[in-house]
Protein backbone atom coordinates (compact mmCIF):
# COMPACT_ATOMS: atom_id res chain seq x y z
CA UNK A 1 0.00 0.00 0.00
CA UNK A 2 1.20 3.79 -1.20
CA UNK A 3 0.99 6.48 0.95
CA UNK A 4 -1.70 7.68 -1.33
CA UNK A 5 -3.51 4.77 -0.23
CA UNK A 6 -3.06 4.57 3.55
CA UNK A 7 -3.98 9.02 3.29
CA UNK A 8 -7.30 7.46 1.73
CA UNK A 9 -8.09 4.98 4.68
CA UNK A 10 -7.90 7.25 6.85
CA UNK A 11 -9.77 9.63 5.40
CA UNK A 12 -12.70 6.97 4.69
CA UNK A 13 -11.90 6.08 8.98
CA UNK A 14 -12.60 9.86 10.21
CA UNK A 15 -15.32 10.27 7.94
CA UNK A 16 -17.04 7.63 9.61
CA UNK A 17 -16.01 7.86 12.82
CA UNK A 18 -17.40 11.31 12.28
CA UNK A 19 -20.89 10.12 11.22
CA UNK A 20 -21.32 7.78 13.63
CA UNK A 21 -20.52 10.67 16.58
CA UNK A 22 -22.73 13.05 14.62
CA UNK A 23 -25.63 9.77 14.77
CA UNK A 24 -24.56 9.41 18.67
CA UNK A 25 -24.62 13.48 19.21
CA UNK A 26 -28.63 12.96 17.89
CA UNK A 27 -29.81 10.25 19.61
CA UNK A 28 -28.40 11.67 22.86
CA UNK A 29 -30.19 14.97 21.54
CA UNK A 30 -33.44 13.16 21.11
CA UNK A 31 -33.24 11.20 24.39
CA UNK A 32 -32.52 14.28 26.30
CA UNK A 33 -35.56 16.49 24.65
CA UNK A 34 -38.07 13.19 25.19
CA UNK A 35 -36.87 13.25 28.97
CA UNK A 36 -37.45 16.95 29.41
CA UNK A 37 -40.62 17.14 27.95
CA UNK A 38 -41.48 14.14 30.17
CA UNK A 39 -40.33 15.49 33.27
CA UNK A 40 -41.68 19.32 32.19
CA UNK A 41 -45.32 17.22 31.85
CA UNK A 42 -45.16 15.62 35.36
CA UNK A 43 -44.06 18.67 37.34
CA UNK A 44 -47.18 20.74 35.38
CA UNK A 45 -49.53 17.98 36.38
CA UNK A 46 -48.27 17.91 39.98
CA UNK A 47 -48.48 21.55 40.28
CA UNK A 48 -52.45 21.19 38.54
CA UNK A 49 -53.24 18.90 41.21
CA UNK A 50 -51.92 20.90 43.89
CA UNK A 51 -53.93 23.91 42.72
CA UNK A 52 -57.19 21.80 42.29
CA UNK A 53 -56.92 20.17 46.18
CA UNK A 54 -56.24 23.71 47.30
CA UNK A 55 -59.60 24.87 45.53
CA UNK A 56 -61.69 21.91 46.65
CA UNK A 57 -60.09 23.29 50.17
CA UNK A 58 -61.62 26.40 49.63
CA UNK A 59 -64.46 25.70 48.16
CA UNK A 60 -65.72 23.33 51.05
CA UNK A 61 -64.53 26.17 53.76
CA UNK A 62 -67.33 28.38 52.10
CA UNK A 63 -69.81 25.57 51.41
CA UNK A 64 -68.96 25.26 55.85
CA UNK A 65 -69.38 29.38 56.64
CA UNK A 66 -72.67 29.06 54.69
CA UNK A 67 -74.01 26.51 56.64
CA UNK A 68 -73.14 28.57 59.68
Amino acid sequence: MNDADVSRQIQQMVRFILQEAEEKANEISVSAEEEFNIEKLQLVEAEKKKIRQEYERKAKQVEIRRKM
